[in-house]
């Protein structure tokens, strides 16, 4: 079974890395973080921007990233039903919730993937311009490193909902275009409801996707514990995992 499930997993690997889609994400990024880097050398060519400034803004890149994760978490399990290639999957002995665990921790492994990437992208870039503020220590290392953190953390939670959504819908187009349009929507909805003094605002999840107010901040609403956050982000994987078993194993296949 263990030898079984590792397949599962390098098959899932192969699958993502044989697409010309990864490597083109790649390059893009790759491009993306030199005119960033050239355009912040230009910027601030007379002013102390230092090496863990730098950082601290490539983190805004993270949201180009979160894009493509979300393209890829909304797109791994519908494609199956859209090549028509779901069949092979589940004529085989193995579980459902085998292969749609499989597929999320390939998930996983792609956010992990992109975020070091750029994050070593910017460190890089870093060294080439700004190598002379290096040992510049301040409070600023520790929000550089923790706006990667936490925002590598929220985009698993969003990358999950399109992971679910894929999983249920069995439409790439539409498992991404909601989540995107989440991305964008979300913000606005919990600010509103904060302004307005909505306490029930604090139990949805995006409202306590992002952990860095519990520690560079304060809680968009009174009440708000960084372990209710934490139990909440759970709680809402849990149901959304459990939804997308039941769709998955409740429907016939039918491509």
């Amino acid at each position: 079974m263990k030898m079984t499930y590792l397949h599962l997993l390098r098959n899932e690997y192969m699958k993502q890395f044989k697409r010309p889609r990864i490597w083109m994400f790649i390059g893009f990024m790759i491009v993306m973080n030199i005119i960033a880097g050239l355009f912040f050398k230009l910027l601030f060519r007379q002013t102390d921007f230092m090496f863990w400034d730098y950082i601290h803004a490539s983190s805004y890149l993270l949201l180009v990233i979160q894009f493509i994760c979300i393209i890829i978490a909304g797109d791994i399990v519908s494609s199956e039903y859209e090549r028509g290639t779901v069949k092979l999957l589940f004529t085989r002995p193995i579980k459902k919730l085998h292969i749609l665990s499989s597929k999320y921790i390939m998930t996983l492994y792609c956010i992990l993937f992109f975020v070091l990437m750029q994050f070593a992208m910017s460190g890089l870039i870093g060294l080439i311009f700004f190598s002379d503020t290096l040992l510049a220590l301040s409070e600023q290392v520790l929000i550089s490193l923790g706006s990667y953190l936490f925002t590598f953390i929220e985009m698993i939670v969003i990358c999950t909902v399109a992971f679910c959504l894929s999983a249920i819908t069995r439409s790439s187009v539409i498992s991404i275009a909601v989540s995107i349009f989440l991305v964008f929507t979300s913000s606005i909805v919990i600010t509103l409801l904060q302004h307005y003094k909505y306490e029930a605002g604090k139990y949805l999840l995006f409202a306590n996707s992002n952990l860095m107010p519990y520690f560079f901040g304060d809680p968009l609403f009174e009440g708000m514990t960084l372990v209710s956050s934490i139990v909440n982000i759970l709680v809402h994987f849990i149901f959304l995992f459990f939804l997308s078993y039941i769709f998955i194993a409740k429907r016939d296949v039918h491509v």
